[in-house]
């Protein structure tokens, strides 16, 4: 069984069999901005996602054998964070499915990609990009999650693959239809930035992938954390 956070807020039980796409021989659920996804490696089922400024959060519970990824787009609005765009309450709505599931924070590891500065317009501290990384490594650090490594910032989109055993995959866009695709994106969410507050610390409390790649770029194929 795998859960699936949707964007509206709604939590889906889909059972393995319906994953029917391939990435890298394995059968590949994609999580889109605004959602999230847990499952039990003994599905079988990898997690995919295409991020430009937002950022995955992943976890992985080497007891349980249960992985999470989220994709999340801002850190926190002004107004309510019920919302799976932004990531707090992203990031604690998946972990409540993984604690529902058995999963124990002491035995819980996590790892951070994403928040390029894809307009390459910002690379300040004011960047999306920016904003999205330090909230979520400060939110690992605040809830006594072990950040075993990140892989963050830079001018390019990442397509992040993660399989069984908390293997991560990715593979860096540049001048492709996707980073095209991403850019638009990056330009709504734009828009969205003077409505977010800035967040500076955390203290505690609360289907683009599956498309052509036509970039010359090779893909790595090495798992990279």
């Amino acid at each position: 069984m795998i859960v699936i956070g949707h964007k509206d807020g709604s939590i889906e039980k889909a059972s393995a069999i319906r994953f029917t796409q391939k990435t890298k021989g394995l059968s590949t659920h994609t999580i889109i901005g605004g959602e999230f996804a847990v499952g039990n490696d003994i599905e079988q089922i990898a997690f995919k996602t295409l991020l430009g400024s937002c950022v995955a959060i992943m976890f992985y519970d080497k007891v349980t054998k249960i992985k999470a990824m989220n994709h999340f787009l801002l850190p926190t609005s002004n107004n309510s964070n019920d919302d799976m765009k932004y990531g707090l309450y992203s990031v604690e709505a998946m972990l409540n499915e993984m604690y529902k599931l058995g999963c124990n924070k002491n035995n819980m590891y996590a790892k951070i990609s994403g928040g390029a500065d894809i307009m390459q317009l910002n690379v300040s501290s004011e960047s999306i990009g920016h904003r999205n990384v330090e909230f979520a490594k400060d939110f690992c650090k605040a809830e006594g999650f072990k950040l075993m490594s990140e892989h963050t910032r830079g001018q390019h989109g990442r397509l992040i693959l993660l399989a069984n055993d908390f293997e991560t995959f990715i593979k860096v866009t540049q001048k492709s239809e996707t980073d095209s695709k991403i850019l638009q994106e990056e330009k709504s969410l734009q828009k969205e930035i003077t409505k977010a507050p800035v967040i500076k610390e955390y203290v505690g409390g609360v289907d683009l992938f599956g498309m052509e790649d036509k970039s010359d770029e090779p893909e790595m194929e090495i798992e990279l954390f």
